[in-house]
């Protein structure tokens, strides 16, 4: 089977991560291409335009985004479009990745598995539980309960990627965030066993940067409200996914 398209998403400017991932595939002998990233300070940019700023300061945080945050959910969104465009799974990856030992083997099984799982997490797991979907002798894939915190590198199928496109047309949460909503548009996450990628601390993130900032007192009454409000959708959610693979286990 041939190896699904792999995307690097990296701003036209950041020429020293350029340089640093594409050693990086020479060396494990993997053929990549780089996506350039959306500069969120680009407001000529159509798709910037999908950015719900009232729900944003008033439920999803209380506080303004960051050029960064959305210049990566734009990023993301674009290649979940380009997904369904070319009908074709993909790997996504942002710049800042570090390739691990047997990426090749580990991009070819992420290959032979997409399409059933529709999208496949290829980092490590920060927090939540894990229910094992099947296991090989050098291969494990899991059903995750939190797939929040970080969006390095994922496996797509055009079929999760239109559900993400479907159920997005507007945005107000930072993209990993929104990836962990799944009862919001249905894609559950999973995760592939070994990794492709482990973080690093090489470089400080440039698609992606958080700013201290406070939220106004008039504004944490809704924003928690709303807060509990997800938090009780993903425990009904997980709790009903958790019975199905009870019941089919």
């Amino acid at each position: 089977m041939t190896p699904v398209p792999v995307f690097v998403i990296s701003l036209k400017r950041s020429q020293d991560r350029r340089e640093y991932i594409s050693a990086q595939f020479a060396r494990e002998g993997v053929s990549f291409e780089f996506f350039d990233a959306i500069d969120g300070s680009d407001k000529h940019n159509p798709l910037l335009k999908r950015y719900n700023y009232a729900k944003r300061l008033w439920l999803t945080s209380g506080k303004m985004p960051t050029n960064g945050e959305i210049g990566c959910y734009a990023s993301h969104y674009s290649l979940w479009q380009k997904c369904v465009e070319m009908n074709q799974a993909l790997v996504v990856l942002e710049d800042d990745a570090q390739l691990q030992p047997n990426a090749a083997g580990t991009l070819e099984l992420a290959s032979q598995k997409i399409d059933n799982y529709g999208f496949l997490r290829m980092e490590s797991v920060l927090r939540g539980e894990t229910v094992t979907m099947e296991q090989g002798d050098d291969y494990r894939i899991s059903w995750m309960s939190d797939n929040f915190g970080g969006l390095r590198a994922y496996a797509i199928a055009p079929w999760a990627a239109q559900k993400l496109l479907s159920a997005s047309q507007r945005w107000s949460l930072p993209v990993d965030n929104y990836l962990g909503d799944a009862f919001t548009h249905g894609m559950e996450s999973y995760h592939l066993h070994p990794n492709f990628v482990e973080n690093t601390d090489a470089f400080e993130t440039t698609i992606q940067f958080y700013e201290r900032e406070k939220t106004p007192f008039y504004r944490k009454p809704s924003r928690e409200l709303y807060s509990a409000y997800r938090k009780l959708k993903r425990y009904l959610h997980n709790k009903k996914i958790k019975k199905s693979l009870k019941a089919s286990g």
